[in-house]
Order: structure tokens, then C-alpha cells, then sequence
């Protein structure tokens, strides 16, 4: 979970590996039990729900309790006893719990299995399977387009207990329908869920436990060859918990091996839609898979999501590809399944790292304009980051003294100016776990910006202050550019906007801030900009709009653009 540098360095400063990892706050270990409400088809079932979990929690084996649910509902739908049923559940080695055959079921929910298992787990528990299932709503609305008339198959690779099974149109055939999971109980309730859905038809449930990841996949049955039309889920989300080899994924994050997996498992002119994080789109990390998907598969639409997961504040995006050569120019962007826009996929080429910006085309123009007009970055410039003391319980004090100096967070950092520090340390660099070079903490002058923010926020220093590493720290060099203008340029309302239009992510990171282009200015107009900041760090703030139009001024651009401009953050302030 550290790096050998890090243990290193806990070793040497006699830190408790064991305490650190434990006392951090972590899901993984969290007891805590939540109800999945967006799940709920009927919210009026809550009480019903909480009260049965409540009433067979702690007496009996989750898989005991999901199949004995599974047979009352059977029950309910009078086919327990029909042969294809009774042959299904003979499958399962479960024991019969009378209390649970006394209930009366609601019959209005589409998954009720799956409610009680999610509600029957800890959040620690679901956070390490990464199980969190796909409300109705959502899963319908990635599958609604599949068509099952000329026998097409279909295929959830992690089909948890069933939710786009149970999206798929009436008209399916269930022996069209294949599921794959590694999770015994959720391969229960699927194989409940499917005979309860197709309640009129005689079948078994082509359900089964596989590692759809395992290169072995299809090698030891009559499914070796067996290619799908349709492939819908919502794949684990985080690093994978085995070292599965795929050359083209370099990040070890799970969804990105089932992305590439899923897609070999396409036939020609399939279709696959997978419900991923919202930080696919943007993530220096996930750049691998976003790379897979522009040069290997036909990208045809993204669409947004309003809303989160209970007990997860990850925003999440569908992403459709198809398996054509008939690749199209644009993606379709959707939101809440609603249209939106078109957008041209070259722009997607736009930044190093292939961030899918869902760019308008007046959005599009002006980042092309900009570009134009902008032909310098900060990657010739000097980067730090602030120091890391191993221990800040300890190391870090409120009260200053003879030994000690002010260190700065990143909560201190304001635009331009810096607030005054909470915290003194004694500045022993042999008794810190990591710290950059002394030159660039004592240096004449430097910028130093927040690195957690959904926004960009640089201050000025000038008094060879520490900083913590919450903190990053910038020398920059950019031709006819004073560190101060430099400054003005990354606070100013043209910078917010490049940075959220290209990268909207909360951290700041260097990666990203190398691609901001700075336009070519005289040596005057520097001189006007550097005075303006002077003024601002000492207080004087009645020259700012001054200022930021001398910066839209550089960049040449019309006052239409500007407008959309100051729109896009004025409206991002205001949230």
C-alpha cells in the first residue's frame, strides 16, 4: 500500500507502518450499512426492507437468507414447483429458513434480491467488491436500444444480482441472455431474478462463476468461441486485486481491463455500454483506456449523470462503443439520456493526455483560438512539491518560538496573497519524510498554488517561506513574462476557464498545468500587468477587471468570446 521509498522513510523515522495505515480513514473497513434508496422502484418498501434486514441480520448466512427470499418469491409467481425451477435450485446448497417463508414480499420492485443483498453488507465489504449495482432507470436507459430479433446475444460480464438482465426488452429470449460473476450470492439472485422475469418461459439460467478477466475465459466449455451482440454493466471501479496482463493497460484499474476485454467480445458490429466513473473522461490515469477506445473501437456516445450512489460520491458517465469499421468523426453527448450535443473526436486529441472534453463548438473555437494566439507553456519552469513532515501531529505546532518557523498550507493560499499561517515547524530536513531542494523553498521569489481545488489559486512569495504538501510550488519561465504577471495570467478568469473546459478535475496537477498556453506579450504590457498585481497584493483590488481585460486583450479575443467566457465562470462560482 506504500511505496519502498516511503516505508524507507517511515523506518527511519521511526514511524508505526501499522498505525499509520489504520488510523487513516478508509471504506475498506467501514461497518457502516447502507440502504441503496436510489435502487428502490417503490420508496414506499423502505420500511418493509429495513425491517426484514433488520429482523435476519446476524441469524443467518446471507446466500441461506437470498435463496429462501428467492423461493417465497417464486412462490408468490406460483412456478416454485414447475421442473426448469426445481431443476435450477437444486444447484444451490442452501438451507430452508421458515421464518422467511411466512412473509409477503412487495412484487413491485424489480429487484428486490438485490436490495437485500446490498443492505445486508457493510460498506467496507461493498467498497472491496466494488459492489454497487445500477438503479433501473439508468441501466434501461443503456440498454434500451438492444434488439433480440434475429438472435441476438447478450452478455453482463459482472452481472452483480441482475440489474440490466432485468433492463432488457420483454421480448428477449432468456437463452439469449449470458451472465458472469465472481460473487456466489449475487450469482444467486441473478439466476432468481432471470426465472422470476421470464416467469412464462422454460429455461435454465445461463448464469455462471467466472473471472471474466482470466485469459482462460471461454477454454473449458462450448462457449470457446462465443461472441456476443450486446454487452452492457457496471464493472468494478479500482485497481484490480490481480495482476491481470493486458499490454494496452498500464494503470491496473479494473474497469479498463473489462472495457478491453468486453470489446474482444464483441462481434463484428456489436455494441457494448459500460456505467464508469466520471473521472474516465479526464484522469491523467485512466489516459491508457482512453487511448484503447479511440483507436480500437468506434467511441458513439457518452452520456452524463445527474446523480451519485448512495454511499459513493463518485459522478458516473455511460459510455457506448461500437465494433465497426465504420468509424464515425463525431460522439453523441447525452445527459440524463437526453441529447445534447455532437462533438467532433478529434478534439479529443487536443491535450497530451486524450481528455474527452464534451467541449460545445463555441467551447471548441475558442480553446482553437486560444491556442493560435498562445505559444508558450510552463514546461521549461521549475516545479516542487511542499514538504511532507511523516508525522504532523507531532511536527507541527500552533504556537511559534525561537526554533521554529511559520509553514504554510494550502488552505492559506488565497489569489495573489497568502493568509497567515497556523502552523510553525522546525526546519530539520533529516528528520522530514520528503522535501524538495532547499533553493526552491529559499528562493528570491516563487508562486505557490493549492493542489487540492476544483479551480486554479496562486499566491506570491517573497519571504523563502516553507510550505506544506497541500501546497506545490512554481518558479516559472515564460519570455517577457515577470512571475508576477505570471501570476495574473494563472488567476485570471481566461485561466479558470481553459483549465475547467480542459481538465475539470479537483486536483491540480502539474501534467495539466504544462498544457496552459501563454500568450506572447511586450515587455510594457508586462509592466502594466506586474503593476496591477502590486497593487492587488497590497490590497488595492479596484484594478482587477483592468487587469483581466489587458490579459483577454493578449490573447486577441472578441468580445463574444469574452462574454461566453465570464457566462462560464460566473455560473461555475455560483455552484
Amino acid at each position: 500500500m506504500i511505496s519502498t521509498a516511503t516505508a524507507s522513510n517511515w523506518r527511519r523515522l521511526g514511524a508505526n507502518a501499522e498505525l499509520k495505515l489504520t488510523t487513516r480513514a478508509n471504506k475498506r473497513l467501514s461497518d457502516k450499512v447502507i440502504l441503496p434508496i436510489e435502487y428502490f422502484c417503490n420508496t414506499d418498501n423502505v420500511k418493509f426492507v429495513s425491517d426484514f434486514v433488520e429482523f435476519v441480520r446476524g441469524k443467518y448466512s446471507i446466500k441461506d437468507i437470498l435463496y429462501n427470499v428467492g423461493v417465497n418469491l417464486l412462490n408468490q409467481k406460483h412456478i416454485l414447483y414447475k421442473q426448469h425451477v426445481q431443476y435450477t435450485l437444486a444447484n444451490f446448497n442452501c438451507n430452508t429458513i421458515y421464518e422467511i417463508g411466512k412473509f409477503r414480499f412487495p412484487s413491485d420492485e424489480k429487484d428486490l434480491l438485490g436490495i437485500i443483498y446490498q443492505c445486508l453488507q457493510t460498506e467496507g465489504e461493498k467498497n472491496i467488491k466494488g459492489s454497487y449495482y445500477t438503479p433501473q432507470k439508468i441501466a434501461k436507459g443503456m440498454t434500451k436500444d438492444f434488439v433480440f430479433d434475429n438472435n441476438q446475444l447478450f452478455l453482463d460480464p459482472c452481472c452483480g444480482s441482475g440489474a440490466y438482465i432485468l433492463s432488457l426488452n420483454d421480448n428477449v429470449n432468456p437463452n439469449q441472455i449470458y451472465g458472469f460473476d465472481i460473487d456466489e450470492n449475487a450469482l444467486l439472485a441473478s439466476t432468481m431474478n432471470m426465472l422470476l422475469k421470464f416467469h412464462e418461459t422454460e429455461f435454465i439460467p445461463q448464469i455462471f462463476k467466472r473471472d471474466f478477466l482470466c485469459n482462460d475465459l471461454f477454454s473449458t466449455d462450448d462457449l470457446s468461441d462465443k461472441k456476443f451482440n450486446y454487452i452492457a454493466s457496471n464493472p468494478p471501479w479500482g485497481a484490480a486485486s490481480k495482476n491481470y496482463a493486458i499490454d494496452q493497460i498500464s494503470s491496473g484499474e479494473t474497469f479498463s481491463y473489462f472495457i478491453v476485454k468486453a470489446f474482444l467480445s464483441l462481434c463484428k458490429d456489436g455494441v457494448m455500454s459500460f456505467l464508469l466513473p466520471e473521472a474516465i473522461l479526464n484522469t491523467k490515469c485512466h489516459k491508457d483506456i482512453r487511448k484503447y477506445i479511440l483507436e480500437n473501437t468506434n467511441l458513439y456516445s457518452i452520456t452524463k449523470y445527474g446523480g451519485t450512489f448512495k454511499g459513493v460520491v463518485t459522478k458516473y458517465v455511460s459510455l457506448t462503443l461500437k465494433n465497426d469499421h465504420d468509424k464515425t468523426n463525431d460522439v453523441f453527448i447525452f445527459s440524463d439520456n437526453k441529447f445534447e450535443k455532437q462533438i467532433d473526436k478529434k478534439s479529443f486529441y487536443s491535450t497530451e493526455n486524450m481528455v474527452f472534453n464534451l467541449l460545445s463548438n463555441i467551447d471548441s473555437d475558442i480553446l482553437s483560438f486560444v491556442r493560435k494566439n498562445a505559444p508558450y507553456t510552463l514546461r521549461n519552469s521549475i516545479w516542487a512539491l511542499g514538504i511532507v513532515t511523516g508525522d504532523n501531529k507531532s511536527k507541527l505546532l500552533k504556537e511559534p518560538s525561537q526554533y521554529l518557523e511559520p509553514i504554510y498550507t494550502g488552505k492559506e493560499i488565497q489569489p495573489y496573497t497568502l493568509l497567515k499561517p497556523k502552523y510553525y515547524i522546525e526546519y530539520n530536513r533529516d528528520n522530514l519524510q520528503q522535501v524538495a531542494k532547499d533553493e526552491y523553498y529559499r528562493a528570491n521569489e516563487k508562486l505557490v498554488y493549492k493542489f487540492i481545488s476544483n479551480k486554479l489559486v496562486f499566491a506570491y512569495d517573497d519571504n523563502k517561506s516553507l510550505f506544506l504538501n497541500s501546497a506545490n510550488i512554481l518558479i516559472p519561465k515564460i519570455p517577457n513574462m515577470s512571475i508576477k504577471t505570471v501570476m495574473a495570467f494563472l488567476n485570471s478568469q481566461v485561466f479558470q476557464y481553459l483549465y475547467s473546459t480542459l481538465f475539470g478535475e479537483i486536483k491540480v496537477l502539474k501534467g495539466n498545468l504544462m498544457e496552459l498556453p501563454f500568450a506572447c506579450i511586450s515587455l510594457e504590457q508586462d509592466a502594466v500587468i506586474s503593476t496591477y498585481v502590486d497593487k492587488i497584493i497590497q490590497g488595492d483590488t479596484s484594478c482587477i477587471d483592468d487587469m483581466q481585460m489587458q490579459i483577454y486583450n493578449a490573447y486577441h479575443l472578441s468580445e463574444e468570446y469574452i462574454n461566453h467566457i465570464k457566462t462560464k465562470i460566473n455560473g461555475a462560482t455560483k455552484r
